[in-house]
């Protein structure tokens, strides 16, 4: 319980003085660590950890699919709709063929858009304000939104 009460405490200091780019590609690179979790669980036949960090991964899959917004996100939101519709897909296909390429794709897919997003945030100088994330253009996530990395 006492490291659940500090991981919400981080995690609300991070949408505190994270700009919200930054806490956009935090929660790529915690997909990503959690799809490379699970493709080591195939590799060690832990089908309770596989499991598990998959469900993590969709976790923030969906949160980011959550937060788009279509009516100011224009083409950009409807690229990302498919996309995280898609990666959402293939999570549940990790669980039932147990198969560690489909790990790799979907790493090598987030970590193209992770790279979008970092260098979005590198050319903006994540001058936006702390606490709000934004999704797609005009469109933010109240900071006291929970997404489990």
């Amino acid at each position: 319980m006492q490291g659940m009460q500090r991981a919400l405490s981080a995690y609300g200091q991070a949408a505190e003085t994270l700009a919200p780019l930054r806490q956009i590609v935090l929660l790529y690179d915690g997909a990503i660590r959690r799809i490379k979790e699970a493709r080591q669980a195939i590799e060690l036949r832990r089908v309770n950890e596989r499991h598990t960090a998959i469900e993590k991964a969709g976790a923030i899959v969906d949160a980011l699919h959550a937060a788009l917004d279509h009516e100011r996100g224009g083409e950009i939101a409807m690229q990302l709709d498919r996309i995280y519709t898609y990666v959402s897909f293939r999570l549940q296909r990790v669980n039932l063929d147990n198969d560690p390429a489909i790990c790799d794709e979907l790493v090598a897919r987030l970590s193209e858009l992770r790279a979008s997003w970092a260098q979005i945030a590198d050319v903006s100088g994540a001058a936006s304000q702390p606490g709000r994330l934004p999704a797609t253009p005009g469109r933010a996530v109240d900071a006291g939104t929970t997404v489990t990395i």
